[in-house]
């Protein structure tokens, strides 16, 4: 398969979620598709561009650390995307998520694909029968 699935050691999804994303994929394979988005925001006050995890109706990037992608892109980070910037992300250890993004967005001209992870509801037990408090 032409489908790359990067995952970080401590992403928590269930096979349902995997199998859910990569059918997502096979329709988009030329997208990242994947679960954690971020945002990259332009900070007015300082003059930079900043990144933010908050909550938002819209994001910029889907982090690799639970996405599908096609091997097609890790060929392009690795043989042409600038050097500074992949030497910025050995350095740090960080911003791999981010310069894929755009390396991916450059190519493509489309943006990633947040697919949701399901929601584990938890249901507590009924307390036994003649402990219920009268209705108020």
């Amino acid at each position: 398969t032409d489908a790359i699935l990067s995952l970080d050691e401590d992403a928590v999804v269930i096979r349902d979620e995997i199998e859910f994303a990569l059918s997502v994929w096979r329709d988009f394979p030329d997208r990242i598709v994947g679960f954690p988005a971020r945002s990259h925001v332009w900070d007015a006050s300082q003059s930079r561009w900043g990144y933010t995890s908050k909550w938002m109706n819209e994001y910029s990037m889907v982090l690799t650390g639970a996405a599908f992608l096609h091997r097609y892109y890790t060929h392009l980070y690795t043989h042409h995307m600038p050097g500074s910037i992949r030497n910025l992300v050995d350095q740090t250890s960080n911003c791999e998520d981010i310069a894929m993004n755009f390396l991916v967005a450059h190519v493509t001209k489309k943006p990633p694909i947040k697919v949701t992870q399901k929601k584990k509801y938890y249901v507590a037990p009924a307390p036994p029968a003649g402990e219920l408090s009268p209705a108020a």
